[in-house]
């Protein structure tokens, strides 16, 4: 099986002390490739740091989490995004919160951060990885207006009409680890077409078991389950899942 995991932060302290170990138990799991989701300049350029030191192996997507956003970190996430043009894979993660964020006028900021972001994507044409969390509809409103096509909405947490809606734009949906345990994520993917599926850990977070460390190995799990779901082989299901990763990341592992 080729398993990518498209959205992790190897970058936390948690991963301080093993991070070795963590890549080889992912690749001992069939996990070619880990995409590392820079959330802010100083993470992303950790990102970046990282993919130079296992290459080919990590990857990097350059963002800023609505959740965390300022505008000095808006203003170096763009001169990160321009100084560093092909070393990285994506946009990402960017997008909204309005779990985190209550109040309107750093909502607004949000939006303004996430469309400037956005346009610079399209513009140079790059994917886009989606934070979402609580504000689903102005999230695709501000796609739709930009025309954005290269979408994934990473950790998809929404409902089933949610998912159609994102999936009917030709965008994906990105399953995380927690699947193993969550009996939403089961009966979504039993729903949704393989084809706008993709897989992540969300590492550390959204383990398999709850109060553990997530880490890339985990995909496996995933697959594990929704085979069983989907009532397709493992290596069917991972090959599919691989092409739809590849193709949107543009990721080529050919010699």
């Amino acid at each position: 099986m080729r398993l990518i995991d498209i959205h992790a932060h190897l970058t936390f302290k948690s991963f301080k002390k093993d991070l070795d170990d963590v890549i080889r138990r992912a690749k001992e799991n069939g996990i070619i490739a880990i995409i590392d989701s820079g959330i802010d300049p100083d993470d992303s350029r950790k990102a970046l740091n990282l993919s130079k030191k296992y290459s080919r192996v990590v990857f990097t997507s350059i963002g800023l989490a609505p959740q965390i956003a300022d505008e000095e970190k808006f203003t170096q996430t763009l001169k990160l995004l321009e100084q560093h043009k092909g070393e990285y894979l994506a946009v990402g993660e960017i997008g909204l919160d309005y779990y985190w964020i209550r109040d309107d006028k750093k909502r607004q900021a949000c939006k303004r951060y996430f469309s400037v972001l956005l346009s610079f994507a399209i513009s140079n044409n790059l994917p886009v990885v989606i934070h979402n969390r609580d504000a689903t509809k102005d999230v695709i409103r501000i796609l739709d207006e930009h025309g954005a096509e290269k979408v994934v909405f990473h950790a998809f947490m929404g409902t089933l009409n949610e998912a159609w809606d994102i999936i009917k734009r030709g965008w994906f949906i990105s399953i995380p680890t927690i699947i193993v345990r969550s009996e939403h994520h089961q009966k979504l993917v039993k729903k949704i077409p393989l084809e706008h599926i993709m897989l992540e850990t969300d590492s550390p977070f959204l383990a398999p078991k709850p109060r553990t460390r997530n880490e890339p190995a985990n995909v496996r799990l995933s697959v594990e389950i929704i085979s069983k779901i989907k009532g397709i082989s493992q290596e069917k299901l991972s090959e599919i899942i691989f092409e739809n990763t590849t193709e949107f990341f543009a990721i080529n592992f050919n010699p």
